[in-house]
């Protein structure tokens, strides 16, 4: 079938069948379906054990070593038939489309991870749906509190909270060295703020619903955090449990419990607790700072008749004294496989980190493939090891001097001096020879150009802010160019395929200068 469609297009699409576009694009989908079908599989979540079907590294060096096998077969049938160096006519934008079209295989080969870990997360969310992932995770978070969940903060209780500096001022613990007058105050104000926040100490109790609790009290305890909750319904989780603590609401502590040993039953987890052993354990009502903490699963506990007593071990943990009963659960496993559905209903499929990396990745590899094609072996060789000298000269330089962005500005120079150079012999129509190894070196690197200006002066910024006050501040502008890296990074790919765009009909004229 592929010989026939190869065919038809020699004779009526003889670039697309000079590239072997059509059947590269077959291997490049049938690839994605086999790793989408793996990642499927990678995607298997058993509930009753402890480790989960785990692929993921084998499949992407099977993928690696796959997709350099593929390349390899590809260039080895595309440099077959060069038109460039035929009689062939070449239309003005040919070159252009004859990149893109090896971007889009590059493309398809290089991504095979993308539908692998769309099939994985495909299948962990499939276990259950949004709504009943919260409604079980919920149960999981909130029995937490009366399994071996950790406590909350207490208040702050300073005792340099009435610091007076030499002024007769009062130390503002909150301090802003902006706020400061000299810089000499600033600097003693700073020192003092420090000293004060040393001198912290936290309440050894809490007041909820204006009833004083001990800071190991389970009303001070929290809940176990999965992403299917904001921080804000974590709150409101907990603010629940503790009301019914709080108000003595048996019946919905023991409804809690028995939903939580539900799930444990249902998945097979190991435990030796009933809903009554559990409650009586843990509810010591109205302090709630007398209970037994229920143990993580081991699997001696099934077998060894030593660890039957009233309690197993009392431990200390800072000021916390923890008494272990006799009865454990398999909460660890189960908190594990519903935070692994919890993620794959909340992470998205893909960022555009991740799109940009791989888009970044094709360009690359495509317009490596694109310049061997448009100039010649030899001189794509000699500017392989020309970047790999003039890399290492510059990183030496750079060590030497000790100036940070040294190597950024060498490298940016370099590229603007590469392009100057080309287009001086492209617009005399001489020295062809010393022209192909330029225009290798300006196809690999015109795309780091806007990177390295944004960069530089992002350093600028950086280190231009004034320090006078002895206070590591980041500036606004600083910050702002952070924070849009990946736009700049998205613009400046946009603007790379619209030079390659112009730039094509450029080498097409370029090939026309005479060798000599």
């Amino acid at each position: 079938m592929f010989k026939d469609i190869q065919k038809k297009l020699l004779l009526k699409y003889p670039l697309l069948w000079n590239t072997k576009f059509v059947p590269m694009v077959a291997i490049g989908l049938l690839l994605h379906l086999i790793f989408f079908g793996l990642g499927y599989l990678d995607g298997t979540i058993d509930f009753s054990n402890r480790n989960n079907l785990d692929i993921e590294v084998t499949c992407i060096l099977f993928g690696v070593l796959l997709v350099i096998i593929i390349i390899i077969l590809w260039l080895v049938n595309y440099f077959k038939n060069n038109s460039l160096k035929s009689f062939y006519s070449k239309s003005k934008y040919s070159l252009f489309y004859e990149w893109l079209q090896i971007f889009v295989v590059s493309t398809l080969l290089i991504t095979f991870y993308l539908p692998f870990s769309v099939g994985k997360q495909l299948h962990q969310r499939s276990y259950y749906s949004l709504e009943e992932t919260t409604n079980r995770c919920k149960t999981i978070a909130t029995a937490d509190m009366f399994i071996d969940g950790s406590f909350g903060e207490t208040e702050i209780d300073s005792l340099a909270s009435g610091l007076i500096d030499s002024l007769g001022n009062k130390i503002a613990l909150n301090y802003n060295p902006e706020d400061a007058d000299t810089a000499e105050y600033a600097t003693e104000k700073e020192s003092m703020a420090v000293e004060a926040v040393a001198a912290y100490t936290y309440k050894d109790h809490i007041i909820f619903n204006g009833k004083k609790y001990d800071q190991f009290s389970l009303v001070n305890r929290n809940t176990f955090e999965f992403t299917v909750f904001s921080t804000e319904q974590d709150s409101l989780n907990r603010i629940k449990v503790q009301n019914w603590l709080h108000q003595d609401n048996q019946a919905e502590v023991k409804k809690l419990m028995d939903n939580y040993l539900k799930l444990i039953r249902e998945h097979n987890l190991a435990t030796n607790l009933t809903l009554d052993k559990w409650f009586q354990a843990v509810y010591k009502a109205p302090e709630f700072d007398e209970f037994l903490y229920i143990q993580p699963y081991l699997k001696e506990y099934e077998t060894d008749e030593s660890y039957n007593n009233s309690y197993v071990y009392a431990t200390k943990v800072g000021n916390e004294e923890r008494k272990y009963s006799k009865y454990f659960v398999q909460q660890d496993v189960l908190k594990e496989k519903y935070d692994t559905v919890s993620e794959a209903h909340t992470d998205s499929f893909f960022n555009i980190e991740m799109i940009l990396g791989f888009l970044y990745g094709a360009f690359g590899l495509s317009i490596l493939i694109f310049s061997f094609r448009v100039t010649s072996g030899k001189s794509w060789l000699i500017a392989v090891v020309t970047t790999g000298v003039i890399n290492i000269v510059y990183g030496i330089f750079t060590a030497i001097t000790g100036v940070g962005n040294m190597y950024a500005y060498l490298i940016l120079f370099t590229i603007l001096g590469i392009i100057f150079y080309f287009f001086l012999i492209y617009f005399n129509k001489k020295n062809l020879q010393l022209s192909r190894i330029a225009l290798n070196l300006f196809l690999w690197s015109f795309i780091g150009i806007i990177p390295l200006i944004y960069f530089i002066i992002q350093e600028h910024y950086a280190s231009s802010y004034d320090y006078r006050i002895g206070y590591n501040y980041t500036s606004p502008e600083y910050q702002w160019m952070r924070d849009h890296t990946i736009h700049m990074f998205s613009i400046n790919f946009i603007l790379a395929i619209l030079t390659l765009f112009f730039l094509s009909k450029i080498i097409r004229n370029w090939k026309g200068i005479s060798e000599d």
